[in-house]
């Protein structure tokens, strides 16, 4: 809008005049905001309308084409209180004798309270119940078995999870001190067992001689995994079995599957010990060089001071960068858990096996399910601050940051500098000293010092396979009030922890004579469904079985209650009264009129939108006639009006009655054909019913069907409405552009004039002063 001074030398009312001027400019503008109105509502009358259509193809209406909703059958039971009955479509009419011997139930086990003086809670650890690290718990239920071996982090809730990976619920009574066993499904089939072993001290300390010679605890996750499988197998083995696969190996003779097995563990453990040896021997390498620089340090003067003595600037840097390397390694491989507590998700997980992580992620490689795991709970937002607040992050210009990677780092730099220079530079005979000492880390290196690993690793390999990792102590779990279990029950009167135990059971039914065994309580048997509720083998409950004509018939009288109500609401709309002469309010208009006055008049012309619409019409035909065909079954034509389906008056419209029904004013006069065909004649009424149900929902389905007009699932070109409103704005603001122009260019007119006026208004007054006139 242009900016001008209003009529100051003309005395005209400018603003007003461009007003009025405007006002006739701005009647297309107003006839677009219309369509906008008028589109908006239509668009917001036909989504309501679509849901409602909608509603029916997928509900009464997908019941009524259904086989199975007219094969529904009801039950009698003499004694509901022993078993409930419900039957299938297949179950036989008539009636039926069944006999409860005895209900199906899950085993239970209730614990002894703990030896432990401190309270435990789902957090505590299971050490310090009592319970010795090194203790194997093999829980068993069904067909599925979980081991894990306790150690100083595990805790009650880790138990807890172990038994949930099988089916079992183990609870931790806080209050009572004692634990709850219980399998989540019953019958004998489902019981469990619990077996209880301690570690061997010989196979652990030769277990932890092989690691410590394979350099375990710098390993990546992976490669832990793929060592622990080959010590698994190992395990499983014997010495004088392996020394044979070594000797078929020399001999060239062939190894069975088994044996492959064996001598491929055998292959991991000893190149993952020759790895890290040469690891070793690398960096032994490394530091006889370092001790060279510090010796030539001594005999040449230095500039540069560290830990306190004279170093040139690059004996420094070797120093610097060494130490550096033996940080990088040590930071990487700290386990998240050594360095805040509560990283349950990823004890034992070190900064290199989720680098390795997100490479994997980053290529596009899919993750396992435990890898997912790792990753996510390394993203979650308190364990990702936690960690880089501790550990810090690594920059390829400037290597690693944060508090403890500087604490790795010192120490490192410390262990290198002060072991090999500062005690060797504060003695008189520094340069002797050095050469000894470079000699024997040279000598560590050669091939004597390998053969002796070799050695010590055979020896141990050896006692692990002959060793059993585990001897069995039913009294491992003693403290906890748990001992071994079979499934069995067993007394609390007669066990020394307090542990009774019930033990699991099947259902044992008799139906029409044959004896059925169950681990369920439900059950299925020609047709019925049985849930056996109690036992009482004296009592015969019999049950009943017949014709559900009152499912059938309800769900006939609610589609025709829905259908009605539907075409009523589309009946309204397509026959509505003309609202021509009517358009959407302006705000001007409103005011001047009352709420009720305004809903009045939008109302009209809401009403009338879809008044004569081609595709509502299109869409009620389609319904209307399809529901008017008829089926042929042996020579006979039956249509819904065949059972009391009908219309009644013309000026319906098409709605549907149910003759006989009591709710209905129009049906209620006549006979009930519809139950009485169905009780006579239940197949006939399901054929005809479900057919032609079957063809109307097919229209339906072929109404809604993707166009390049509209959207599937839509019975209206919502597609097609969409791009009109977008071209009715795009219209819009072209015009609005155009008004703007327009009103600009009268307030520069208006303005021009005000101009001229002023300057003849000037001139004058020139004239009659040179006249001589005064007013």
């Amino acid at each position: 809008m242009g900016i001008g001074l209003s009529g100051m030398i003309s005395g005209l009312d400018t603003d007003s005049l461009i007003k009025q001027l405007m006002s006739a400019e701005r009647t297309k503008v107003t006839k677009v905001d219309n369509k906008i109105t008028k589109h908006e509502w239509l668009t917001e009358k036909w989504k309501g309308l679509n849901t409602k259509i909608y509603s029916l193809y997928t509900g009464s209406l997908a019941k009524m084409k259904t086989q199975g909703n007219y094969l529904t059958k009801k039950t009698t039971s003499s004694n509901d209180k022993i078993v409930s009955v419900k039957a299938g479509a297949s179950a036989p009419l008539g009636t039926h004798y069944i006999t409860v011997d005895s209900v199906a139930s899950s085993q239970y086990v209730s614990g002894g309270k703990f030896t432990s003086t401190e309270k435990m809670t789902s957090k505590s650890k299971l050490v310090d119940a009592n319970v010795a690290a090194g203790t194997k718990i093999t829980l068993t239920c069904g067909e599925k078995t979980k081991e894990f071996v306790v150690d100083d982090k595990t805790t009650f809730a880790d138990f807890s999870e172990a038994g949930k990976e099988i089916g079992l619920n183990i609870n931790l009574d806080e209050q009572r001190q004692s634990l709850y066993i219980n399998s989540r499904q019953s019958g004998t089939e489902n019981k469990f067992s619990i077996q209880v072993s301690s570690s061997n001290a010989t196979s652990s300390d030769a277990q932890k001689t092989i690691r410590e010679l394979a350099g375990y605890g710098a390993l990546s996750a992976a490669d832990k995994s793929s060592f622990d499988a080959a010590l698994s197998v190992i395990e499983g083995s014997s010495a004088d079995e392996i020394s044979g696969i070594l000797d078929k190996v020399s001999a060239g003779t062939e190894l069975t599957d088994t044996e492959k097995k064996v001598k491929d563990a055998y292959d991991t453990v000893f190149k993952q010990v020759n790895d890290h040896k040469a690891e070793e021997l690398a960096q032994i390498s490394q530091k006889a060089g370092a001790v060279n620089s510090l010796q030539d340090a001594i005999e040449n003067g230095t500039s540069v001071t560290l830990y306190g003595k004279e170093l040139t600037e690059e004996e420094a840097k070797t120093l610097k960068q060494e130490a550096r390397r033996m940080a990088k390694v040590e930071h990487e491989n700290l386990t998240f858990d050594s360095v805040y507590g509560d990283a349950t998700e990823l004890k034992g997980v070190t900064y290199a096996d989720i680098k390795a992580l997100e490479e994997k992620e980053a290529a596009g490689t899919e993750l396992s399910e435990d890898e997912q795991k790792k990753l996510t709970a390394f993203r979650d937002a308190d364990k990702n601050t936690a960690f880089t607040e501790a550990l810090g992050t690594y920059d390829e210009d400037n290597g690693y940051s944060g508090a403890e990677y500087s604490k790795v780092y010192d120490r490192a730099l410390r262990a290198f500098a002060e072991d090999e220079a500062e005690k060797f530079l504060e003695l008189e005979d520094a340069k002797a000293e050095l050469e000894t000492k470079k000699q024997e880390i040279l000598a560590d290196s050669g091939n004597a010092a390998m053969e002796a690993v070799r050695e010590s690793l055979t020896n141990a390999l050896n006692t692990y396979a002959d060793t059993p990792a585990f001897d069995a102590n039913d009294g491992a779990l003693a403290a906890i009030g748990l001992t071994g279990l079979d499934g069995s029950a067993v007394s609390s009167s007669s066990n020394s922890v307090g542990m009774t135990v019930f033990a699991a059971s099947d259902a044992r039914v008799t139906v029409n004579g044959a004896v059925i065994e169950s681990s369920s309580n439900t059950i299925s048997v020609n047709g019925l469904t049985l849930d056996v509720l109690s036992a009482n083998p004296g009592e015969t409950v019999s049950v009943t079985v017949s014709q559900n004509t009152d499912s059938v018939y309800d769900m006939v009288k609610q589609f025709v209650k829905d259908y009605n109500e539907l075409l009523d609401e589309m009946n309204n709309a397509y026959y509505a009264e003309s609202a021509r002469g009517y358009d959407p309010l302006s705000d001007e208009q409103k005011d001047a009129m009352s709420d009720t006055e305004v809903e009045k008049w939008e109302k009209k012309i809401k009403d009338s939108l879809l008044r004569r619409d081609n595709t509502l019409g299109s869409l009620i035909t389609a319904m209307r006639s399809t529901l008017n065909e008829s089926v042929e079954i042996d020579g006979k034509s039956y249509s819904f009006s065949s059972f009391g389906i009908s219309t009644t008056k013309y000026s319906e419209k098409g709605k549907l009655h149910i003759y006989g029904n009591q709710e209905d004013s129009e049906g209620m006069t006549y006979d009930d054909k519809l139950r009485k065909a169905i009780e006579e004649d239940p197949e006939k009424v399901m054929e005809v019913l479900q057919t032609i149900s079957k063809r109307l929902y097919d229209t339906m389905s072929d109404k809604m069907k993707a166009t390049e007009l509209s959207s599937a699932l839509t019975f209206y070109n919502d597609k097609q409405m969409t791009k009109d409103l977008t071209s009715y704005k795009k219209e819009k603001t072209k015009e609005e552009d155009r008004l703007k122009e327009i009103e600009d260019r009268y307030y520069k007119q208006f303005a021009s004039m005000e101009k001229a006026l002023s300057n003849l208004s000037t001139q004058s007054s020139s004239l009659l002063s040179m006249l001589g006139t005064n007013y």
